[in-house]
């Protein structure tokens, strides 16, 4: 028996199951828990790849994994990932064993004062007292993460609390609470504003859901004549081969959608909180002020995003959709009036000696659409950035994407996939060759759990973003291409190497069609700089 962490595996298990991972203590923990109980688990060998893999799982799932960590560098090693939950609102659960009680304070053995990290890190921190608090802590816990504003929570537990027993602990209440209230009545002078709009942008963020969009969504912009846009992590939750959509806002967005988003008259954000890479090249009068020409419907469950970044016309406290349905139902019929913006052109490529970028993510495009994949993690590195951008690269229809959030920690992407795998989906993770010298262990963790995931190095020869603004590249440069393949290879997963232009679709596709862990390492002779010119 494993103490209070079997009662804790029994009262998350009641509400959902979950994915528990994390290295393994030096004694029994919720990993050990887990795997007595048969609930899906991930023991690896380094904390920052578990917690990236507890963040891209409950991404993917809208419920929160559960972290394992220790006090001190255990917890440490953890926070980027953990950083990386609160910046995108992603549920998860960190539970850290701390020092005994009698030592904290006296220089107890790797002390860390982990309660300090609780402000502007965690949603909730609680030091779970005794085994009779403990239920209500862990229910606590998981509505906090799971709903409102959501994001990781943390529970310390002392050894002395995780060696007693609860009993038999009362099953948690599943519950969630009803979204924020609103009525087409108190939404007729948003509708009214959209229903004059001659130019209006929809923008779908990662707080809104591919089905809402399906059934409301799609419906509502048809009725507006509007172009859709997604911002990063919304992406997939508009279909990206449809006439209406513009690409992904922001940094990545196309000339042509550019152009039409300074010239609209109505921008209708939801689920996003309008982080600063959403809002770059945004131009006036798109969304400068509540004195402009464009009025900004700003809608988010959590009332705290709404003007932090941009002044809304209409900020409104509200489900997305909630909205969506409202907002069609209000709408009416779709419209046969022509598209007012200029659609986006897919890139050329011109046949060249070696393996540009943008040939790259043409040429992984084509070759997704032939296969199923289930999920896409990608890195936010100089060569990963095309691969946001829709004239070179679309997601295929059904394909869910993992990206980093605002923080964009090197490796997470890479990281995240393990979670993705772990849910049993068939993964294909792109990142650049800087990313993957930082987060060797994940090729070793998808080894061990032969992980159905498909790794792509981009070997451009170094960092490309600080290269790009150096005139002498030396202390950037370096060759890790070889020594990632051959540690790939030394652990079992199939390695390839491709160079040579008409050799990449059949190496891409062969890779694709596989399973298991296998990484193909693509050579590339240019650094592109991001965003194109013109």
């Amino acid at each position: 028996m494993n103490g209070i962490w079997d009662d804790i595996v029994r009262m998350l298990e009641a509400a959902g199951p979950r994915l528990y991972t994390g290295v393994p203590g030096d004694d029994p923990d919720i990993i050990d828990a887990a795997r007595a109980a048969g609930a899906r688990f991930a023991a690896v060998q380094d904390q920052r790849s578990a917690s990236y893999a507890a963040v891209g799982w409950s991404r993917l799932n809208d419920r929160a994994a559960v972290l394992a960590t220790a006090t001190g560098p255990s917890l440490l090693n953890a926070l980027i990932g953990i950083s990386e939950a609160r910046a995108s609102r992603t549920p998860l659960l960190v539970l850290t064993t701390t020092n005994r009680d009698a030592v904290i304070g006296r220089g107890g053995f790797q002390e860390f004062p982990a309660a300090a990290l609780g402000e502007g890190l965690f949603t909730w921190t609680h030091r779970v007292a005794s085994g009779a608090d403990l239920a209500w802590a862990v229910s606590r816990a998981r509505y906090l993460a799971e709903h409102g504003r959501r994001g990781p929570v943390h529970l310390m537990i002392s050894p002395e609390v995780a060696d007693a027993r609860v009993g038999d602990p009362a099953e948690l209440p599943v519950r969630a609470p009803m979204p924020p209230g609103q009525s087409a009545e108190t939404l007729a002078p948003m509708f009214e504003a959209l229903r004059a709009a001659r130019r209006p942008v929809l923008l779908f963020g990662g707080g809104t859901r591919q089905t809402e969009v399906a059934r409301h969504g799609l419906p509502l912009a048809a009725a507006l004549n509007a172009l859709c846009l997604v911002t990063a992590s919304g992406r997939g939750v508009f279909p990206e081969d449809h006439p209406r959509f513009g690409g992904l806002a922001g940094l990545y967005l196309p000339e042509e959608s550019r152009a039409a988003l300074a010239a609209a008259d109505v921008v209708v954000a939801l689920g996003s909180q309008l982080e600063e890479t959403a809002l770059m090249g945004w131009d006036a009068p798109a969304i400068a002020g509540r004195d402009t020409a464009a009025q900004l419907i700003h809608v988010d469950t959590d009332p705290s995003v709404l003007d932090r970044a941009v002044p809304a016309h209409y900020p409104v406290t509200c489900d997305s959709g909630v909205f969506l349905r409202l907002a069609a139902d209000s709408m009416g019929r779709p419209t046969d009036a022509a598209p007012w913006w200029r659609p986006w052109q897919p890139m050329r490529v011109d046949d060249g000696a070696g393996i540009g970028t943008v040939q790259f993510w043409t040429t992984l495009r084509e070759a997704m659409r032939d296969q199923r994949i289930d999920v896409l993690a990608q890195e936010n590195g100089l060569a990963d950035l095309w691969g946001y951008y829709a004239p070179c690269f679309t997601l295929p229809l059904g394909v869910r994407s993992l990206v980093p959030s605002e923080q964009t920690p090197l490796g997470f992407g890479l990281g995240a996939a393990l979670g993705a795998a772990a849910d049993g989906r068939r993964v294909v993770a792109v990142g650049g060759d800087g990313a993957f010298l930082t987060n060797l262990p994940t090729l070793l963790a998808a080894a061990r759990a032969n992980a159905d995931i498909c790794f792509i190095c981009l070997d451009n020869g170094g960092f490309g973003w600080p290269s790009l603004s150096r005139t002498d590249t030396t202390i950037v440069d370096f060759d890790a291409g070889s020594a990632i393949s051959a540690l790939a290879g030394a652990t079992g997963c199939g390695a390839a190497v491709v160079s040579e232009p008409h050799l990449l679709a059949k190496t891409l596709r062969t890779a694709l069609a596989g399973s298991g862990p296998r990484l193909v390492v693509v050579r590339l002779t240019d650094r592109p700089p991001f965003p194109p010119a013109g």
